[in-house]
């Protein structure tokens, strides 16, 4: 396993619990601040579009923090 990776999956993990313990998802796509991302989100941030419905888990066409980050390390577990 790559350094890089072990920082990135440590940093992601510490993000998770801050983001759980404040009730928030931060990120760049998310432009409406609603904590999650919208599938006109995910597309306009260019986030590969066959795999918003892989990380929309509960299929209600939003993905919060912990599908995100659940999609995320998936996607880099599998590379």
């Amino acid at each position: 396993m790559r350094p890089s990776f072990l920082i990135l999956a440590a940093a992601l993990a510490a993000a998770s619990t801050a983001m759980a313990a404040e009730g928030r998802f931060i990120h760049p796509a998310d432009t409406n601040k609603d904590d999650r991302l919208s599938k006109a989100e995910w597309d306009a941030y260019k986030l590969p579009a066959a795999e918003f419905a892989k990380a929309d888990k509960n299929a209600d066409g939003l993905i919060d923090g912990p599908e995100f980050g659940a999609w995320y390390m998936a996607r880099q577990a599998s590379k």
